[in-house]
Protein backbone atom coordinates (compact mmCIF):
# COMPACT_ATOMS: atom_id res chain seq x y z
CA UNK A 1 0.00 0.00 0.00
CA UNK A 2 2.51 2.31 0.83
CA UNK A 3 4.47 1.68 -2.71
CA UNK A 4 1.18 2.80 -4.36
CA UNK A 5 1.19 6.25 -2.52
CA UNK A 6 4.43 6.69 -3.09
CA UNK A 7 4.10 6.05 -6.27
CA UNK A 8 1.64 8.84 -6.51
CA UNK A 9 3.45 11.34 -5.11
CA UNK A 10 6.41 11.11 -6.77
CA UNK A 11 4.11 11.10 -10.27
CA UNK A 12 2.29 14.01 -8.75
CA UNK A 13 5.53 16.00 -8.07
CA UNK A 14 7.45 15.11 -11.74
CA UNK A 15 3.98 16.70 -13.16
CA UNK A 16 4.59 19.71 -10.86
CA UNK A 17 8.26 20.31 -11.53
CA UNK A 18 7.93 19.94 -15.04
CA UNK A 19 5.44 22.72 -15.39
CA UNK A 20 7.65 24.81 -13.37
CA UNK A 21 10.30 24.93 -16.50
CA UNK A 22 11.38 27.99 -18.21
CA UNK A 23 8.55 29.78 -20.54
CA UNK A 24 9.39 30.63 -24.27
CA UNK A 25 7.48 32.17 -26.94
CA UNK A 26 5.66 29.88 -29.07
CA UNK A 27 6.60 29.94 -32.88
CA UNK A 28 3.34 30.35 -35.43
CA UNK A 29 2.47 30.19 -38.75
CA UNK A 30 1.54 33.02 -40.83
CA UNK A 31 -2.09 33.38 -40.19
CA UNK A 32 -2.72 30.00 -37.87
CA UNK A 33 -4.10 32.69 -34.83
CA UNK A 34 -5.89 35.91 -34.58
CA UNK A 35 -4.69 38.90 -32.48
CA UNK A 36 -6.13 38.63 -29.01
CA UNK A 37 -7.12 42.53 -29.06
CA UNK A 38 -8.13 43.56 -32.42
CA UNK A 39 -8.85 40.15 -33.86
CA UNK A 40 -6.75 40.35 -37.02
CA UNK A 41 -4.96 37.66 -38.27
CA UNK A 42 -1.47 37.32 -37.19
CA UNK A 43 0.76 37.45 -40.63
CA UNK A 44 3.20 40.20 -40.58
CA UNK A 45 5.77 38.08 -38.47
CA UNK A 46 8.00 40.95 -37.80
CA UNK A 47 5.69 42.53 -34.99
CA UNK A 48 4.25 39.13 -33.62
CA UNK A 49 4.10 39.65 -29.60
CA UNK A 50 3.57 37.26 -26.96
CA UNK A 51 2.30 37.62 -23.54
CA UNK A 52 2.11 35.38 -20.63
CA UNK A 53 0.27 35.26 -17.17
CA UNK A 54 1.17 33.75 -13.82
CA UNK A 55 -1.98 31.38 -14.88
CA UNK A 56 -0.21 30.32 -17.63
CA UNK A 57 -2.88 31.81 -20.12
CA UNK A 58 -1.41 32.99 -23.23
CA UNK A 59 -2.01 36.02 -25.50
CA UNK A 60 -0.92 36.81 -29.19
CA UNK A 61 -1.02 40.06 -31.08
CA UNK A 62 -0.23 41.74 -34.41
CA UNK A 63 1.28 44.78 -33.68
CA UNK A 64 3.00 46.18 -30.01
CA UNK A 65 0.30 48.62 -30.44
CA UNK A 66 -2.02 45.90 -29.67
CA UNK A 67 -0.29 44.53 -26.60
CA UNK A 68 -0.11 47.75 -25.13
CA UNK A 69 -3.92 48.50 -25.49
CA UNK A 70 -4.70 44.85 -24.06
CA UNK A 71 -2.44 45.12 -21.17
CA UNK A 72 -4.22 48.99 -20.31
CA UNK A 73 -7.90 47.24 -20.91
CA UNK A 74 -7.29 44.42 -18.37
CA UNK A 75 -5.73 43.48 -15.21
CA UNK A 76 -3.39 40.67 -15.72
CA UNK A 77 -0.61 39.66 -13.46
CA UNK A 78 1.82 39.56 -16.46
CA UNK A 79 4.95 36.55 -16.55
CA UNK A 80 6.87 37.28 -19.67
CA UNK A 81 6.02 39.94 -22.70
CA UNK A 82 7.99 38.63 -25.89
CA UNK A 83 8.88 40.89 -28.94
CA UNK A 84 9.86 39.75 -32.29
CA UNK A 85 13.32 41.05 -33.36
CA UNK A 86 11.89 43.35 -36.89
CA UNK A 87 15.09 42.29 -38.50
CA UNK A 88 15.20 38.60 -37.88
CA UNK A 89 11.26 37.25 -37.61
CA UNK A 90 12.30 34.17 -35.90
CA UNK A 91 13.99 35.58 -33.17
CA UNK A 92 12.11 36.28 -29.73
CA UNK A 93 13.52 39.29 -27.43
CA UNK A 94 12.09 39.93 -23.91
CA UNK A 95 10.34 42.93 -24.32
CA UNK A 96 12.19 45.02 -21.23
CA UNK A 97 15.26 43.67 -23.13
CA UNK A 98 14.34 45.26 -26.59
CA UNK A 99 14.92 48.52 -28.44
CA UNK A 100 11.37 49.46 -29.17
CA UNK A 101 11.41 52.02 -31.51
CA UNK A 102 8.28 54.71 -33.67
CA UNK A 103 9.04 55.28 -36.78
CA UNK A 104 7.29 56.60 -40.21
CA UNK A 105 9.89 54.43 -42.45
CA UNK A 106 8.06 51.20 -40.72
CA UNK A 107 4.42 50.07 -41.39
CA UNK A 108 3.35 48.17 -38.61
CA UNK A 109 -0.24 45.99 -39.08
CA UNK A 110 -1.77 48.78 -36.89
CA UNK A 111 0.00 51.42 -38.30
CA UNK A 112 1.75 52.99 -35.40
CA UNK A 113 4.91 52.55 -36.69
CA UNK A 114 6.48 50.96 -33.83
CA UNK A 115 9.00 47.61 -33.81
CA UNK A 116 11.61 46.09 -31.52
CA UNK A 117 15.40 45.62 -32.24
CA UNK A 118 17.87 43.29 -30.46
CA UNK A 119 20.15 46.35 -30.73
CA UNK A 120 20.46 50.42 -30.97
CA UNK A 121 23.16 50.04 -33.50
CA UNK A 122 20.14 47.46 -35.39
CA UNK A 123 17.12 50.39 -34.85
CA UNK A 124 19.54 53.19 -36.32
CA UNK A 125 18.44 53.21 -40.25
CA UNK A 126 15.07 53.11 -39.20
CA UNK A 127 15.02 56.22 -36.87
CA UNK A 128 13.67 59.27 -38.23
Amino acid sequence: MWFKSFKLICISLTVALVGCGDVRPEPLNVGEVKCSHCSMSIVDMRFHTQLITYKGKRYHFDAIECMDQFQKQKDLKIKNIWVTNYLNKSEFIPKDEAIIIHSDKIRSPMGAGLAAFKTHEDSSPFQN
